[in-house]
């Protein structure tokens, strides 16, 4: 007996038509060192854009042995919320509409909080629901936000030599990496295929071989500045230094349980969903 792998889509803002002239989608999703999640969070929180739709999966997991981004093995389940409410897993979709004192005024961006599915076909179906929903809102380019521990230095890949050359004129140089693994990569990909530019930032990062996904906030805060500088619009970092304040100083003496546990706190208060990657 076959097994049916499902992807749809629940649209939330049914009330209002929209109406966006050249929007610009950003995506973010969990994977290593939750460097793209991170930023996308940061841009959903400081533009307070209105939720949009979500898209689920029969592929999408509440917990994951090992990192999201490599197709770990995983289980099925639901996620609590901050206001312990259950819901399931799910890309959320987000638009920021032209609104004074924003930062924004003049801009209208689609925001993608990104979610991995645990195996290529469950994945591919998901990515391509979303890409039907950035054309339909009439999106001509999107920004895939990530990380990578080979090179130095904000790197980038795109659809098009073009848009290489447009990031080259903001220092960002051409990424000798042969592969964006997982969700916000496949967005860039499917795009290009439905007539939407691709351009994949990369900010640098270190590996984190006992927890993946552990936050990296500079990193992070690179990302969010450099697609603001990009996109010309405003963003406060304030947060950014606020977190690096709490952040916990490890020593080596310290059990493996005790480093553990302060890890986990660390996530909790800015990655709620990312439990389900732990």
């Amino acid at each position: 007996m076959g097994i049916t792998r499902k992807a749809w889509v629940t649209y939330r803002d049914t009330l209002t038509t929209i109406k966006l002239t050249n929007p610009i989608a950003i995506v973010g999703a969990p994977g290593l060192r939750s460097v793209g999640k991170i930023a996308v969070d940061t841009l959903i929180e400081q533009l307070q854009p209105r939720l949009y739709a979500e898209i689920y999966s029969y592929g999408f997991p509440c917990i994951y042995y090992g990192p999201s981004y490599l197709g770990a093995p995983s289980h099925a389940g639901a996620l609590t919320t901050k206001d312990q409410l259950t819901e399931l897993p799910s890309v959320k979709v987000y638009i920021v509409e032209p609104k004074s004192g924003s930062g924004t005024a003049d801009k209208e961006f689609v925001l993608i909080s990104g979610y991995q599915a645990y195996d290529p076909l469950n994945q591919h179906l998901v990515v391509d629901r979303v890409t039907d929903i950035l054309k339909e809102l009439g999106v001509k380019r999107v920004f895939s936000l990530g990380a990578q521990v080979i090179e130095s230095g904000m790197t980038c890949c795109a659809t098009d030599t073009n848009v290489l050359d447009e990031m080259a004129r903001y220092g960002i140089t051409q990424t000798h990496v042969n592969m964006f693994i997982g969700f916000s990569g496949l967005v860039a990909a499917f795009g290009m295929m439905k007539g939407i530019e691709g351009v994949c930032l990369f900010s640098s990062t270190t590996q984190n071989t006992e927890d993946p996904e552990y936050p990296d906030l500079d990193a992070a805060q690179e990302l969010v500045v450099r697609v603001a500088e990009i996109l010309g619009f405003q963003i406060d970092t304030a947060d950014f230094e606020r977190r690096r304040r709490h952040e916990p100083v490890f020593h080596e003496e310290q059990e493996p349980e005790e480093i553990e546990e302060a890890r986990a706190r660390e996530r909790k208060p800015y990655t709620e969903d990312l439990d389900g990657y732990a």
